[in-house]
């Protein structure tokens, strides 16, 4: 399945992104993440893209940070985790970075899960 999520610490559910995918089903993975019943008390997310082929338009990131600006569950913090050799990926983080904040929400984009975990818990 080339985008699904998973709940591994509480408070922070984990949307993986691999491989070729359309637009359409990553939007919906995180729709469906953050209307799953466990994300009620609020959530945190990690975008997992390291081991993604695909690349967006600005119109899908302002779409993804409208998604997120517009939900109830969704806490307002998201680290976006990029392979450290796709400068590609890392620039579109960057710019769903400042999309995000522009929406009032709190964004990274880092290289290394744990330390995701960490600034998602800080």
């Amino acid at each position: 399945m080339p985008t699904y999520y998973e709940y591994k610490k509480e408070g922070i559910v984990h949307c993986f992104a691999v491989g070729n995918y359309s637009f359409e089903e990553t939007y919906s993975n995180y729709s469906n993440a953050l209307n799953d019943p466990r994300s009620s008390e609020g959530v945190s997310l990690i975008m997992d893209v390291r081991e993604s082929d695909e690349t967006r338009t600005s119109e899908e990131m302002n779409k993804i940070a409208d998604l997120l600006a517009a939900s109830s569950s969704f806490k307002g913090r998201c680290v976006v985790l990029v392979d450290p050799q796709s400068q590609v990926r890392y620039g579109l983080g960057r710019m769903l970075a400042i999309l995000a904040e522009m929406r009032n929400l709190e964004f990274n984009v880092l290289f290394d899960e744990n330390e995701a975990y960490d600034w998602l818990t800080t």
